[in-house]
């Protein structure tokens, strides 16, 4: 098992030969729990935190090179949900308005 150090000390190339390395030790590790062949459950854990440490990391590095664009476009999303959480509201408060107004009146028959 490699620690945070060894893994931010791989270049790109490495570190995304050893995801898939640790992909493919997952798969293996999965397919020999449905077989019961696997008597060391917490490998499993142990490699999918691993595989999630290791694409942290890629991300990281993405976000190192250009983090104007990143920040550009979380700012974007943020907007977004912000104006649509906005919207909902509005159309909470409109669709209660209506349920009120059509409480008082008299419904023909």
């Amino acid at each position: 098992m490699m620690d945070i150090e060894d893994m931010r000390s791989l270049s790109d190339a490495d570190l995304t030969q050893e995801i898939e390395n640790r992909r493919e030790e997952w798969r293996n590790l999965r397919f020999q729990n449905a077989l019961g062949r696997l008597t060391t459950f917490h490998e499993i854990s142990g490699v999918r935190k691993a595989i999630a440490r290791m694409k942290t990391i890629q991300r990281e590095r993405e976000i190192a090179l250009a983090p104007e664009q990143h920040f550009a476009e979380t700012t974007k999303l943020r907007a977004r949900r912000r104006r649509e959480k906005q919207d909902e509201a509005l159309s909470q408060r409109k669709a209660k308005r209506r349920q009120l107004a059509n409480k008082g009146r008299k419904r023909r028959v």
